[in-house]
């Protein structure tokens, strides 16, 4: 199949920015900034070695003893608040179903037919399990995430009420059994219908409580700094506002950055999920894991989506490449091959 020089899909899954807050009678009460002067030691590898090698940098003894003051934004709980909430809500749209623009008849064909092919062998259930484990595990929260409790409540507007105790003791790998694997069940149905069904409107909103401590600290989303100037926090978190004041925040990148962390299909037996990425970005290691070398990024394999309806026509086994490409047009993109008359 040819990648055309236009070809795009727009994204089936739109989450807004999460907030934080505490309760004070039942009313939702902001968590705002500190804004703190520290004094930070030098630590840097810069501040005592040349560029190149490990030279020494001709600096006298007190120069490393000197402080680097730094000016940042922080976020801690308010004394003597034992709970804290964080709510998001998730739009999910059937826009994998077909390309939004496509300059090639015969690739739109194919594209429609293998998302039709992986519809009908049940693969959209595969992506909506692991996205609603990423909602009922807390994997959003981030760093929040390991606090002294965590429950998860999710309400659909089907009218379900979907609830997670202790969502933390969750693992992704491990069986899920009694409230939580049917909550999991429960959630994962409601995620199918809504990326297969482009006639209905699917939404729900998720909320977290978390058991804390006065004064724990609390991490949300940080703001991209361009440059320094006086008088303004070089670290500055993100922030919304609730009844009023400046809350805390959850960029909405950040949220779906966490339900996009599904891909484990780039090697057998991986023992570890990627964000869903064309060519399988591992920020840990700092490595591609599905380099255009290994064979196995995005643009080799949807290109050859002519082999994949055939497959999925003759049987029912869902390769894990096809499981990955539809998960790349759930999170979707602008897939553009090279232009005509281009080398």
């Amino acid at each position: 199949m040819e990648l055309c020089s236009q070809l795009n899909y727009c994204r089936s899954l739109s989450p807004g920015k999460a907030y934080f807050y505490y309760l004070v009678d039942g009313k939702e009460q902001p968590i705002g900034v500190d804004r703190t002067r520290i004094r930070a030691p030098k630590s840097g590898f810069s501040e005592g070695f040349e560029p190149k090698g490990m030279k020494p940098k001709d600096t006298a003894p007190q120069d490393l003893a000197y402080s680097n003051p730094q000016f940042i934004e922080e976020c801690y709980v308010p004394p003597r608040v034992s709970e804290i909430y964080c709510d998001f809500s998730l739009r999910i749209n059937a826009n994998s179903l077909k390309p939004n623009v496509c300059a090639l008849d015969e690739t739109r064909q194919t594209l429609t037919a293998l998302a039709e092919l992986y519809k009908q062998r049940g693969g959209y259930g595969q992506i909506a399990k692991r996205i609603a484990k990423n909602i009922l595990m807390g994997t959003w929260l981030w760093r929040n995430r390991t606090c002294r409790s965590l429950d998860i409540k999710v309400l659909t507007n089907d009218d379900r009420v979907i609830t997670i105790s202790n969502a933390f003791s969750l693992q992704w790998a491990s069986s899920w059994k009694g409230e939580a694997q049917d909550a999991l069940e429960n959630l994962k149905t409601f995620i199918e219908k809504g990326l297969t069904d482009p006639k209905s409107l699917y939404y729900l909103d998720v909320n977290a409580k978390l058991a804390v401590g006065g004064g724990d600290e609390i991490y949300p989303s940080q703001e991209f700094v361009d440059s320094k100037q006086d008088g303004v926090p070089t670290k500055q978190l993100a922030k919304t506002q609730l009844n009023g004041q400046e809350t805390v925040a959850f960029h909405a990148q950040k949220i779906g950055a966490a339900l996009q962390m599904i891909d484990d299909w780039w090697q057998p037996n991986a023992d570890k999920r990627l964000r869903v990425n064309e060519y399988g970005a591992d920020r840990e290691y700092v490595i591609a894991r599905r380099h255009p070398k290994n064979g196995n990024d995005f643009y080799q394999l949807v290109g050859r989506s002519e082999r994949w309806v055939e497959q999925l026509e003759q049987g029912n086994e869902i390769p894990d490449e096809v499981h990955f490409i539809m998960a790349v047009l759930v999170k979707a993109g602008v897939f553009n091959g090279a232009a005509k008359g281009k080398a």
